[in-house]
């Protein structure tokens, strides 16, 4: 082990010790589960270990620790949410496998326009739209390619470059909050599902997601349009596509779409809200997100679009991560340590007010996420969002989407998220700036969810 890791090493055991000293006043359950929440967290942020590893590590320390049993301890690692992910995956997987992600893109390309600005954010609006439903990494890694194929007819030099600052820059940012729209458009939405449900008893339904998360998408990447083209300023040019025959889909092409799109329309009518109900005298099918994501993908193997060979590409370290959240999330509620939390925090955010609520929480979802992966920071601070809510008399469904998606905004910097990286990779853009966007979009993008949280999803929840 060299000397960085030993550091980290020794960072991470001082701060478990802290923690366990620190909660002094706490009974022992409570001590050793916060212990081991700041463990799981040092972890993730310094990424000793694999993450898939430290979940492994939540689960076989829980009985020792005597938090509670190793089958409980267990259970959460193939709950609905977790078997939800992982049927997403082998979808997303088949869609890549099949290149259907790329005829699609190309397609929707090709009938924009030529004006430079209006062309960027049809670019963006297309990334958003994929990244609903496949990794933001994949989708990013995609339309970049796709952009960068685009050549621009220009006066002047300074109207390239910030061209092709903006168009980067813009598909990055798109991918990410592209995920936000639905339930499983990026982990932290997952992780916020699992643990309303683990922690709350609450199912939050696909259609429910959309109706939180779409209208961000749609005005963080509208929002996004407009700073970037005014710190990237570009005059009267147009674009020049490149010329390409556009194959018709073949037959394995059109089944892989014809089963994603049932999937999509099995998951939006799962449970439809009452208004809707009442008026279609339908309330939907019933049939949870898990089990129709695990028997799109059951078809998928069986007809043939999928087979053994494709196994070994699921992102395992991903899902292995979801089982060790929730897991957490399980310990933190078996030793009383949420109800702690929430009603310290409750009593100290003080006045019932819903605006310093939320604004706290998201932003300190928004600031780890700084340091750990986007996962991570969800599975830390929604189940505190909702044990905070619980205590404060107020839904714990905001809180817990608010912390969600608030851990999904970070555009600083290159480490930040794979689409970032990959619009570093270009050339195309600096650190400098893209840390100058992309911190004014992360107070934005934070101050809207807020503001949503406060003003429009209580006429949802």
């Amino acid at each position: 082990m060299d000397f960085r890791k030993t550091a980290k090493l020794v960072t991470v055991v001082a701060s478990v010790l802290a923690a366990y000293c620190f909660t002094a006043p706490l009974e022992e359950p409570m001590r050793l589960t916060f212990a081991l929440l700041i463990f799981a967290a040092g972890l993730w942020v310094t990424e000793l270990l694999p993450m898939g590893i430290t979940a492994f590590i939540i689960a076989v320390a829980q009985p020792i620790l005597g938090i509670q049993t190793f089958e409980k301890a267990l259970a959460p690692f193939f709950s609905p949410t977790v078997v939800l992910i992982l049927g997403s995956f082998f979808l997303a997987l088949a869609f890549e496998k099949q290149d259907l992600d790329e005829a699609l893109a190309y397609r929707i390309v090709m009938h924009l326009g030529s004006d430079a600005k209006k062309l960027v954010l049809g670019l963006m609006f297309t990334t958003a739209f994929l990244s609903m439903w496949l990794s933001n990494t994949a989708t990013a890694a995609l339309m970049m390619t796709l952009a960068l194929s685009l050549t621009i007819k220009y006066d002047r030099e300074k109207d390239k470059e910030n061209f092709s600052k903006a168009m980067v820059l813009g598909i990055a940012y798109s991918a990410s909050v592209g995920g936000i729209a639905t339930l499983i458009g990026t982990p932290p939405n997952m992780v916020a599902a699992g643990m309303l449900r683990e922690l709350a008893g609450y199912n939050l339904t696909f259609l429910e997601w959309i109706l939180y998360g779409l209208p961000i998408t749609v005005i963080l990447v509208l929002l996004i349009w407009v700073i970037l083209f005014k710190l990237f300023p570009v005059g009267e040019v147009s674009v020049q596509k490149p010329k390409k025959e556009v194959a018709a889909l073949n037959a394995k092409q059109k089944f892989t779409l014809a089963v994603f799109i049932l999937a999509a329309f099995l998951w939006i009518t799962s449970s439809l809200p009452d208004p809707l109900a009442a008026l279609l005298g339908w309330s939907g099918h019933g049939l949870s997100a898990g089990l129709v994501a695990l028997s799109a993908a059951v078809i998928l193997f069986f007809m043939g679009v999928l087979n053994q060979h494709d196994i070994p590409k699921v992102d395992w370290n991903t899902v292995l991560l979801f089982g060790g959240g929730l897991s957490l999330g399980a310990a933190m509620d078996a030793s009383g340590l949420t109800d702690r939390i929430g009603q310290s925090l409750a009593a100290t955010i003080g006045g019932g007010s819903l605006l310093v609520l939320f604004t706290v929480l998201g932003f300190s979802a928004l600031l780890f996420t700084m340091v750990a992966s986007n996962t991570a920071s969800a599975n830390v601070f929604v189940p505190i969002a909702i044990s905070v809510s619980l205590a404060a008399e107020t839904s714990p469904v905001i809180s817990a989407v608010l912390v969600a998606i608030c851990c999904s905004l970070d555009f600083m910097l290159p480490v930040g998220t794979p689409p970032n990286a990959i619009a570093y990779s270009t050339g195309k853009v600096k650190v400098k700036e893209m840390a100058k966007a992309g911190l004014l979009l992360d107070i934005m993008g934070a101050l809207i969810t807020i503001l949503l949280a406060v003003t429009f999803w209580p006429f949802i929840s």
